[in-house]
């Protein structure tokens, strides 16, 4: 067998088999010649061949049997212990790289050497600096080399927290999950990891991102952090997190902007750092489909407690699990994965459960097969009703938003009624906002589709029925469009879906939400008006009196913004206009700021 190039650090598994983890391990340095060094000496401190930003290539990691006096041989390739590489905190650390690897040599090599071989390649360089150093200028003082402790980076327990990088928030036991290797896990397990994949601070410093009443999130939080901690920012709040929506809170809504019908604008994405929509492990596992994985974490310890039962508020000192802003059912659900979930359900988890750590934007499982499938997952949705404890009238604890109301939204005929056989229409009421479902029917698909180019439209249009949960990204200006989308496909959609709920008695047109708005006033906010539907509901008894004489809180009523938009659209919709300076909502963040301000004093961290 070929020797080892100078660029690897080859490892001697002795009395050790690859195929047994549970196997004692001993790892003894090799030189080139395949002979066990007494007096080690480090490779040459050269350039990495790998260029570890880029994405490993696990085939650059091999297992290898020797032909020499030790039975089975680990090569460790070069970019593991180069102090090149393993200095870089914005790519995996060498035990989340090893943790990737099929080889379970690889991980147990560097978990168990690693550390020990970078350090005898630094000192080496550190030496040949200082004699360098001490040769070019033989009477000056001798210059310090500091050396960092990176036995950290070699650990079963390094970490990175990356905000806007791929590499995110990850562990080496969260990426061995993602890879689904099982012995990898177990390694790391036995090596003392945690076994909920991130520390609990970790967790609460990500969930500060999604509390409500909290000051504006600043750039770069990885590199400074937050303006404070989360107990911090929950002790200067007057109101619970799980508290009716607040006056305040309504009026954000006012004048400027859209926002889904189901939680606020300019919301924080539960994916704000990679990543970070995984933790804690076992919704790691849930979402990438192994039960095996899932069942190994829970017995060594991941907590759950916070999906075992009805839960109505995070608790106080929390928990990993309480912390989440997802759950393994909410996982299972995304990844459309059937076993998995009829997995945890059998297992008693509370097919109820909602990430209250993120407040305004959580929601059942049972509103997820609908919110997260554009292809309804039926299978999903009847697994869940058949469980006794299932509650399918639960709403969303801000909002107040039905299940019936996302499957109005989803406008999809057989969703609805699919769900309408489980859950009578009538349930449905209103949200929080004053929305009924033939309001939520009536919305924009979206932010693009608001006839913004009207004045008064733009002022009064302020939900949409948008399932994605996806901020406006046209809040601070119109798209200049030339033409509308053809939404031929939509209107039927939607007339149809009015028509089912008129037909089963939800006909309350005259029903007016936060914004004084009715559904005919969402009908025409629209660029583009389903004229087939307001014909048909114009033709019906007291429906004329509600077109014409129904104000909103801005002084409109339908059929003044039916024409404000048609002039709109004949004028081009094209270009800026005075009203799309948001003014209004920057003087509110300002005045919000400077309450913060005030608010923390001293306990900020960094300046708001």
């Amino acid at each position: 067998m070929a020797s080892p190039s100078a660029s690897s650090a080859t490892l001697s598994l002795e009395s050790f088999d690859i195929d047994d983890p549970h196997s004692p391990v001993s790892f003894v340095l090799l030189d080139e010649n395949n002979n066990e060094q007494r007096d080690p000496s480090p490779p040459s401190l050269t350039k990495p061949s790998l260029n570890v930003e880029t994405e490993l290539d696990p085939c650059l990691l091999k297992s290898v049997l020797s032909d020499g006096p030790h039975t089975n041989t680990v090569i460790l390739p070069d970019h593991y212990t180069n102090p090149h590489c393993v200095h870089s905190q914005y790519t995996l650390s060498p035990s989340m790289r090893a943790a990737l690897d099929p080889d379970p040599g690889i991980l147990k090599a560097v978990l168990s050497d690693g550390n020990n071989i970078y350090n005898e390649r630094i000192n080496k360089a550190v030496a040949n600096r200082r004699e360098t150093a001490l040769s070019m200028l033989p009477h000056a003082p001798m210059p310090d080399f500091p050396v960092s402790d990176m036995s950290s980076e070699f650990g079963p327990n390094s970490i990175r927290v990356l905000c806007g990088s791929k590499v995110g928030i990850t562990t080496p036991l969260m990426e061995t999950i993602r890879e689904g290797l099982h012995e990898n896990m177990s390694t790391l397990l036995e090596a003392g990891a945690n076994p909920n994949g991130v520390p609990l601070q970790v967790m609460e410093d990500y969930a500060a991102f999604f509390l409500r009443f909290r000051p504006m999130i600043p750039a770069f939080t990885d590199e400074e952090g937050d303006v404070a901690s989360r107990e911090e920012l929950l002790k200067c709040m007057d109101l619970p997190q799980i508290s009716s929506i607040t006056l305040e809170e309504v009026e954000d809504r006012l004048y400027e902007g859209t926002q889904p019908f189901f939680c606020e604008e300019a919301f924080t994405p539960t994916a704000f750092y990679h990543h970070g929509e995984s933790m804690p492990s076992l919704v790691e596992a849930a979402r990438y489909g192994s039960i095996d994985m899932f069942d190994m974490l829970l017995e060594a310890g991941a907590d759950a407690s916070f999906w075992m039962s009805p839960q109505f508020y995070v608790p106080d000192p929390p928990s990993e699990s309480s912390l989440s802003v997802s759950s393994p059912l909410h996982a299972a659900i995304q990844n459309r994965d059937n076993d998995m979930l009829r997995h945890l359900l059998d297992i008693d988890l509370d097919p109820n459960v909602m990430p209250l750590a993120n407040p305004t934007r959580c929601f059942t499982p049972l509103m997820a097969t609908v919110i997260y499938s554009e292809n309804f997952n039926k299978y999903a949705f009847d697994l869940l009703c058949s469980y006794p404890e299932t509650n399918a009238e639960v709403r969303t604890p801000i909002y107040g938003v039905h299940l019936l109301h996302f499957a109005v939204a989803a406008l999809n005929l057989d969703i609805l009624k699919h769900v309408s056989s489980k859950v009578p229409l009538r349930n449905a009421g209103t949200t929080a906002l004053g929305h009924t479902l033939l309001h939520i029917a009536c919305m924009p698909s979206d932010a693009l589709e608001v006839q913004r180019h009207s004045e008064v439209i733009y002022k009064s249009i302020h939900e949409t029925r948008d399932l994605h949960a996806r901020n406006d990204p046209y809040a601070h200006c119109a798209p200049d469009r030339s033409c509308d989308p053809v939404f031929g496909l939509q209107f039927e959609q939607q007339t149809a879906v009015v028509k089912f709920l008129w037909d089963n008695g939800i006909t309350g047109v005259e029903q007016r939400d936060v914004h004084g708005n009715t559904p005919l006033h969402y009908l025409v906010g629209c660029r583009s008006v389903n004229q087939e539907l307001l014909t048909w509901w114009l033709e019906k008894p007291n429906i004329n009196k509600i077109w014409r004489e129904c104000l909103n809180n801005y002084e409109a009523t339908p059929e003044e913004m039916f024409y404000s938009g048609e002039r709109a659209q004949k004028e081009g919709a094209n270009g800026w206009r005075p009203w799309f300076k948001r003014s209004w909502t920057e003087e509110r963040v300002k005045r919000k700021q400077e309450i913060w301000r005030a608010l923390l004093g001293e306990n900020a961290r960094r300046q708001l």
